[in-house]
């Protein structure tokens, strides 16, 4: 079995479209994720943004699940997800349908397809953070807590990992690192301190989930760039493939898996 994943598209409508419609062209694709910043809710039109994505969906045989990521309406999610028939019978979230063919995934959700074991862990810090107005562009329940760290850890392992954020060296692609390097060491675009200690924090829960589930596949977005790596977890006795995906239609926006040899395909 084989499945899609696309990195941040950040609203932008025709990479979207061109992202199913590669992946139906395909032909053995079912289900895609999109790995956070598909801007739910926000935009000029929020409504036709999905009505045209669910289209899209139906046309090329696509179930489109979506990770949150930090540029998302989190306030309307919270509500959603607020509503006592968001919750299933052992009292844990369930995927959020926004169309028929396209849903959100509840931080910490847990599936099982092709054989393999899944988690969903999304949110991440804006480094915009003070830059966007509140309740407007920016949301403060967009990074993960503490507790949604312990409650995923918890659940246990799983084969396959699916989150917005990275987590931080050295366990993220030397792409990544590199960003990272970069903020920190030259901070080209002047991040401010508080900024760069918020994204931190988000970084520091997530590379515990990340450990405490010590998956096989790992797949990111949130860098906007592409990269690739193994890397060996403390205390794990196989090694952790992980991508980083790019955004906007970039080269590397778009990958496939194998869930057989959880590799490019």
């Amino acid at each position: 079995m084989r499945i899609g994943l696309i990195g941040d598209v950040e609203g932008e409508i025709e990479v979207v479209l061109d992202c199913l419609r590669r992946l139906g062209e395909r032909g053995d694709v079912g289900t895609a994720y999109q790995l956070g910043d598909l801007r739910f809710g926000m935009g000029a039109d929020p409504e036709g943004y999905l009505d045209t994505i669910e289209a899209a969906c139906v046309r090329h045989g696509l179930r489109l699940d979506c990770v949150p990521g930090n540029h998302e309406d989190w306030a309307r999610l919270d509500a959603l997800w607020a509503d006592p028939g968001a919750y299933g019978a052992d009292g844990r979230l369930l995927p959020l349908p926004v169309r028929e063919h396209v849903r959100m995934l509840p931080r910490g959700h847990r599936w099982t397809l092709g054989g393999r074991t899944f988690v969903a862990l999304g949110g991440a810090p804006s480094m915009s953070v003070g830059q966007r107005p509140e309740g407007v562009e920016w949301w403060p329940t967009e990074v993960i807590l503490d507790a949604h760290v312990d409650a995923v850890v918890a659940d246990g392992p799983a084969d396959v990992m699916l989150t917005h954020d990275s987590p931080g060296p050295p366990y993220c692609v030397p792409e990544v690192g590199a960003i990272l390097h970069r903020n920190v060491r030259e901070n080209p675009r002047q991040w401010s301190p508080a900024a760069l200690a918020y994204a931190e924090t988000g970084m520091t829960r997530m590379t515990r989930a990340v450990l405490g589930v010590a998956p096989r596949f790992l797949a990111h977005g949130h860098f906007h760039v592409a990269g690739e790596d193994r890397v060996r977890l403390p205390g794990a006795t196989h090694e952790t493939t992980v991508w980083s995906l790019a955004a906007r239609g970039d080269d590397g926006t778009l990958r496939a898996l194998d869930l057989d040899t959880l590799t490019a395909c």
